[in-house]
């Protein structure tokens, strides 16, 4: 039995049997080894986040009788062996629980090893980390701005830092980061849809089953597959309403912008370099810069793809407000085996939900509430915060209705979501309510 453990995690006993990078960039001689000795430990808590353990070859108290392994036929894409996957060191470890490799999964053509999660704590325990999280990325992007205006590249250590912090809150429970992307906005539209398609990737790729260092990947090549944009005219990208042909080319120009500006003094791990140069081809040709096909993109870039859509469609803009999820979701539909492969569509849908958290939604008891946390197992009846009563007065403290316990309005009739409220519906603002 295979797991994927935090290095801080690792104990005597425990058999090594992989790393988070090359084993030729350690000092280690032996491709898989037996931790026995202290030296060991700190020289892998030095230079690895976290090792998968293989359990039946490990001693004492650390042993698993459970042989299984998947092997997938192709996995998802990654840098190359040969080079480092990240080619500085991180000086913070990832605090993560142990994640047990549970599946071979496909997912079209794509075929890739599956870890098991769990959401470890409830959406109100985690939002306060969340909040400091989402905030010190805000930050970030500031910083990021201000280096590139100055003709410096980004600290990337500073990107790796605040994306590991990003990771740990999505393992927990992702829903927290996707409730502070939709109430934490700030006037500046350019850092939240940066932020918004960060944690929507890495919650994604977490609802895939992807491993915490490829959510760690989706999350940098989130925040920042539009870097370019920093470069361009700040009228130019804050256009309201549509562009000239001219303004469309000089606009996809920000696209090879951001990669010289990454490529300039640094490796860039080959998943994140990815995500930034195709995150805007399509399957069908229509794409830019190299107007790639089918397989010529691959499941990151994808992913990533259809993420920005839908945070472009989903969010407030300057000259729009938000739109409705079932009008967004339906035009992710229509762009299936158009625009994106079909099963990379299905999966995401599945993964946002017909209520998404933010979405506020009618009660058939009349109440109007904010779609607070996702049912994983029953999509049907997430946890819901009424902020209205019956009558469409303001609860002045909003109590929690978890529909997957079929809560009763009436003898005989549990609560049920009847209807999606457009975004701002009866004056509310769910920022009211939680900060």
């Amino acid at each position: 039995m295979f797991e994927i453990v935090s290095t801080l995690d690792l104990t005597l006993g425990m058999f090594v049997a992989e790393l988070d990078r090359p084993w030729l960039d350690s000092p280690f001689l032996m491709q898989g080894f037996l931790v026995e000795e202290g030296e060991q430990l700190a020289t892998l808590r030095e230079l690895c986040r976290f090792v998968t353990v293989d359990r039946t070859r490990s001693t004492g108290n650390e042993y698993r009788a459970d042989n299984t392994i998947f092997v997938p036929e192709k996995r998802l894409p990654m840098a190359s062996r040969s080079e480092p996957v990240i080619q500085y060191a991180s000086k913070k470890k990832l605090k993560l629980p142990r994640l047990v490799i549970s599946a071979a999964r496909e997912v079209g053509r794509y075929k890739f090893t599956t870890v098991a999660y769990a959401d470890e704590v409830r959406i109100e325990d985690e939002l306060p980390a969340a909040q400091v999280s989402y905030e010190n990325t805000q930050n970030l992007l500031q910083d990021i701005t201000e280096q590139v205006a100055a003709g410096k590249v980004p600290d990337i250590e500073h990107v790796d830092r605040t994306v590991s912090g990003l990771v740990e809150c999505v393992v927990r429970n992702a829903d927290a980061l996707l409730w502070m992307s939709k109430l934490k906005r700030t006037d500046n539209e350019t850092y939240d849809h940066a932020l918004s398609v960060s944690i929507h990737l890495m919650a994604f790729g977490r609802q895939l089953g992807l491993p915490p260092d490829e959510l760690h990947s989706l999350g940098m090549g989130g925040l920042l597959k539009d870097i370019g944009f920093i470069q361009l005219p700040a009228e130019l990208v804050h256009k309201p309403g549509g562009l000239t042909p001219v303004e469309r080319a000089q606009m996809r120009q920000h696209v090879q912008i951001g990669c010289e500006l990454l490529a300039r003094d640094f490796a860039m791990p080959e998943t994140v370099f990815d995500i930034i140069v195709k995150h805007h081809e399509r399957i069908d040709g229509s794409g830019y810069p190299a107007q790639l096909t089918g397989e010529e993109i691959g499941l990151y870039p994808e992913m990533a793809g259809i993420v920005d859509s839908y945070c472009a469609m989903s969010y407030p803009r300057a000259f729009r407000p938000a739109r409705n999820p079932q009008w967004v979701i339906d035009e992710i539909n229509a762009m299936r085996e158009l625009r994106f492969t079909a099963s990379v569509v299905d999966e995401f849908v599945q993964f946002v939900g017909l209520y998404p958290v933010g979405t506020l939604v009618e009660l058939n008891s009349g109440e109007v509430g904010v779609v607070y946390e996702q049912n994983r197992v029953r999509r049907f009846k997430p946890r819901v915060m009424v902020l209205l009563g019956p009558d469409k007065t303001r609860n002045p403290s909003p109590g929690i209705l978890n529909l997957l316990n079929d809560p009763m309005v009436r003898e005989g009739v549990p609560y049920c979501i009847v209807r999606v409220l457009p975004v701002g519906s009866f004056g509310l603002d769910a920022r009211e309510f939680y900060f």
